[in-house]
Order: C-alpha cells, then structure tokens, then sequence
C-alpha cells in the first residue's frame, strides 16, 4: 500500500478499464493509495491489480492499470482507493468503472462509457463526459460542463454555472443560485428551487420543470410547439421590492413546461 507525504492538496489522475475508483479527501497529510482486484478469485482481475502501476512525482499521483490487456481481450477489473487531501484535484477516466469520491475536492475531470460518477462537493470546476453513466455532485461551487449521451446528471446545491449537452440524458437540480444551460433531445430537465441567476433550455421532446423560490421574481420566455405550458406563477409589472430575480428562458418541441413556486421540501 503505497503511502506518500502530502501537506498540500495533490492531483490525482487514475486511468483504468473497469472496475471500482473510490476516493476519500479528508484533512490529513499523506496521500494513501490501494489497487487490488475486483474478485480475487478471478485470474484476469488479479493480474490486472498486480500490474498496476502507482506514481507520484510533483504533486501528482498517477495510478494505471489494465489498458495493456484490452488489446488481448483479456481485460480485468480492480478496485482502486485513494485517501488524499481535501480539495485535491481529482482526473478518472475509464471504460466502465464506477467512481465514487466522498469529500471536498478542487477541479474534477471525468470520463466514462458506462460507469456511474459521484461526487460529494467540488469548489472548483468539473468536466465530465458519459455515454451511458450517471453523474452526481452532491455541492458544486463552480462550473460543471457536462455531456452525455443516455446518461442522467443530478447537481444537488449548485452556486456556478451547469452546462449540459445530452441526447436523452436529463437533468436535475434540486437548489440553483447560479445558471443552467441545458440542450438535449428527450432529456427531460427539472430544477426544484431556483433562488437567483438564470435558466436557458432547449429540448426536442423532453419536460421541463422549474420551481421559483420564495421571494424571487421570475422573467419568464416559455415556448413550446406542440408541448403544454403551464405557469403557476403571479403576474407582477417588474422585480419591485423582489430580494432575488431569476431569469427562465425555455424551447421545447413536444415536451411540456412547467413553471411554479418551489416547494418548502425543495427550498
């Protein structure tokens, strides 16, 4: 078990074909890393962890294993584990591995075919790619530009911009104070209390639902061509006295839309 000394936070850039990434940021002043097969029992799995390679030079940690084997058709999976420094910077990329990273990180990049991806809190940026898997951050504090072809992405409290391209992924945030640009085909998009910022979307088929925050005066563009609008919201002749304004701009094909006060569930 490789163990290096870390005061500051570190990148840490894992490349693997399947398997499990999990990854703790805590306070702490080393950087501890694992590679171990996904069944032990498997020969394929075990020769893939014995081969792993684990680097660290310059503040970044490197961990790989398995590509040599994928061109054999003789690919393993591993479990890879990591405890590094809270707001580490945090670089996965992999065919069907599942990464799970609990804890503060800075800057996260993600990219995978079919592996989940969840994430508890990012102050920093993330880029994350996806033909099929699912992408969860719990906090962001930042940008998030994500894109993914059937895979579904969840922000929970969002202070940043997210920036979505799917074809039939959707979309959900459950608090936004910041911006949404969503462009999907039949994604539906869902955001239960937006406090402040703006929300632009365009979708051929998909939903969409938004829900306004107490205390927010909303400026709503709502189009659909053949889709329903419905808009739960008071008509009011400008933001007035409103603590917060909210920009909603939305263009749907067939998918309906609907705008209304937030529930206290979602606030």
């Amino acid at each position: 078990m490789p163990r290096y000394p870390t005061s500051q936070p570190i990148t840490a850039s894992v490349e693997i074909v399947s398997g499990v990434v999990h990854v703790v940021a805590t306070d702490r002043e080393d950087t501890v890393v694992e590679v171990s097969p996904r069944d032990p029992d498997c020969a394929a799995d075990v020769r893939v962890a014995e081969n792993a390679r684990v680097d660290f030079r310059n503040g970044t940690l490197t961990v790989s294993a398995g590509r040599r084997f994928v061109s054999l058709g003789r690919g393993g999976a591993v479990v890879v584990e990591i405890e590094l420094p809270s707001r580490s910077r945090l670089h996965v990329s992999s065919a069907s591995a599942r990464l799970h990273a609990e804890g503060v990180y800075g800057d996260c990049r993600s990219a995978t075919a079919s592996g989940d991806v969840a994430i508890e809190s990012v102050t920093g940026n993330v880029k994350a790619d996806s033909a099929s898997g699912g992408i969860t951050v719990d906090v962001l504090d930042g940008v998030a530009v994500v894109s993914t072809a059937s895979g579904d992405a969840a922000f929970g409290e969002v202070s940043g911009d997210v920036r979505l391209r799917a074809a039939s992924g959707s979309l959900s945030v459950r608090r936004l104070r910041g911006t949404v640009n969503a462009q999907t085909a039949s994604g539906d998009v869902a955001v239960a209390a937006a406090v402040n910022g703006e929300i632009s979307v365009q979708t051929a088929s998909g939903d969409v639902e938004v829900g306004i925050g107490e205390g927010t005066v909303a400026r709503l563009e709502l189009r659909t061509h053949s889709g329903t609008v419905r808009n739960g919201l008071e008509s009011t002749d400008g933001p007035g006295q409103a603590e917060e304004t909210l920009g909603v701009n939305v263009r749907t094909g067939s998918g309906d839309v609907t705008v209304r006060r937030a529930t206290v569930a979602a606030v």
